[in-house]
């Protein structure tokens, strides 16, 4: 049962539930993961949705299931991750619901992380320590053997481009998976969301000296990561954040600290170390969860600092329509419009009008990107793919097929919108973007395309809205070397760009 043909992944989270149910359930020490499929502390444990839970997800946007594990991902032939490693932040669960029981029941309900582990991030003093116990966990059963439907599969953890090209060759190999010494290879390439994990960002301040040295000894890891968000959801001490949380949860937790501001002083220097080609791995810097105004002061340092020697990485975002930060106006307002929300009539932690736009990218943030020979992984969560507004109008069907019609559109209008924007500034517009899901970082995924175990599915049907582009508007794309085949698309979003910009830099 060789896999010739595979989906890739620029950032997902097997970890995270999976990782809080080794707090309580599997009989063995806190942070173990099972050697049981079986048990929901293993990253292989299968649990798909039930009607019970789509209708949650569709009317609440709560996520009872595993988006991503590694059974749902050999489902889906998604066999290369780069998998989100890094302690939930604290503030997370340590909202104004408080941290007592009826806390605990409502963040499990919905978050599924079980109760020691919530209890565990409230009372969280050392990011760093949990981290350690994280990467341990992702390696304990790295390499085992598990059968599955029959055959036999495993998980590999890459530390670069050649390790991945082993792995991937030897699903090639026809016996590959009929034998226990010759399983299939699932791959995944180590990352990290959030630098709070260097230990920053608790409710005392940091230790400089401390945090500089948790992030010299990140770079020596036997399974450093190959790139990580300077930022996520909460003030790190490092780097400002874009707001992130909205609705319910936005308005039980409280992001306004350090919101939209820029590096400190100490952030310059952890950069400094992360992106220091001695003393261990190189380690990238992916610019999504920073602020607007970060990620500004990051491509500048990039070119004056760095001699812009490495690549700009969004490994979950997508764009916000609008050409650079501080315009409000879309210049491809039939596309762009669909993606802007709103600012909120309520003043943030910035001294402005709430926005929450600024998580996603401006237009002269995708073509900095692509000049930089970057990537950028669509994240497949409604709440940021377009508008409140733009929802609501998608069209509603009982009929599976014509509910995956309508969402995917969702994210074809996005691949439409780089690919417009970039042809009009002649640059290819079909060699950059790929798949940045976010799974089981608790998104709000796509109806119909509920786990990884659809990537298929969405990956037909983005064909078919790429094949129609193309036939009913062939005048939208004005270059010829941009006017290439639906299949070519697909193919590229799934699975090439992402290699070959593996091959280019891991």
């Amino acid at each position: 049962m060789p896999f010739l043909d595979f989906s890739i992944d620029l950032h997902c989270h097997p970890n995270y539930k999976t990782f809080a149910r080794a707090h309580t359930d599997n009989g063995k020490a806190p942070g173990a993961q099972s050697d049981s499929i079986n048990n929901r502390s293993s990253l292989w444990y299968y649990d798909p949705p039930k009607l019970g839970d789509k209708l949650l997800n569709y009317f609440l946007s709560i996520t009872k299931f595993r988006q991503n594990n590694l059974t749902a991902a050999l489902y889906g032939r998604l066999l290369v991750m780069a998998v989100g490693l890094g302690s939930v932040e604290k503030f997370f669960f340590k909202n104004k619901l408080g941290s007592g029981k009826i806390s605990d029941i409502a963040n499990d309900f919905v978050s599924e992380f079980g109760e020691p582990r919530i209890n565990a991030i409230q009372g969280m003093k050392d990011y760093w320590a949990d981290f350690k116990r994280e990467i341990k966990f992702m390696e304990q059963q790295e390499s085992q053997p598990m059968k599955i439907d029959g055959y036999w599969y495993t998980y590999r953890l890459v530390k670069n481009f050649t390790e991945l090209q082993q792995a991937m060759a030897a699903n090639e190999i026809v016996q590959a998976g009929t034998r226990r010494d010759l399983p299939l290879n699932l791959a995944l390439i180590p990352a990290v969301e959030g630098l709070h994990i260097l230990n920053c960002g608790l409710e005392n301040p940091c230790t400089p000296a401390e945090v500089k040295a948790n992030a010299e000894a990140l770079k020596k890891m036997p399974n450093a990561p190959w790139f990580v968000t300077f930022s996520h959801h909460f003030y790190n001490e490092l780097c400002g954040h874009a707001r992130s949380l909205r609705k319910q949860i936005g308005k039980l937790t409280n992001q306004e600290e350090g919101i939209n501001s820029g590096f400190t002083t100490l952030g310059r220097s952890v950069l400094d170390i992360l992106l220091r080609k001695t003393g261990g791995r190189r380690i990238f810097i992916d610019v999504k969860h920073m602020s607007a105004v970060a990620r500004k002061e990051f491509y500048a340092l990039r070119k004056s600092k760095y001699n812009s020697d490495f690549p700009i990485i969004i490994s979950h975002g997508v764009c916000n329509g609008l050409p650079t930060l501080g315009a409000t106006v879309s210049q491809f307002p039939e596309i762009g419009n669909t993606f802007i929300n709103p600012v909120e009539d309520v003043m943030g932690g910035d001294g402005n009008f709430k926005d929450h736009n600024l998580i996603n990218f401006f237009d002269d943030e995708i073509i900095e990107m692509v000049k930089s020979d970057g990537i950028l992984g669509l994240q497949l969560d409604e709440r940021r793919i377009a508008s409140d507004e733009t929802i609501s109008r998608v069209k509603h069907s009982l009929a599976r097929n014509k509910i995956m019609h309508y969402r995917s559109e969702l994210m074809w209008k996005q691949v439409q919108y780089i690919a417009e924007l970039l042809d009009a500034n002649g640059l290819y517009a079909w060699g950059h973007i790929a798949i940045g899901s976010d799974y089981d970082g608790l998104v709000d995924p796509l109806n119909a395309f509920w786990t990884a175990e659809q990537y298929d599915d969405l990956a037909s049907f983005l064909e078919r809205h790429a094949y129609n582009y193309f036939k009913d508007h062939p005048e939208r794309i004005k270059n010829g070397f941009n006017k290439v085949t639906p299949d070519l698309v697909v193919q590229n979003i799934f699975r090439d760009n992402a290699w070959n910009f593996f091959k280019r830099w891991f």
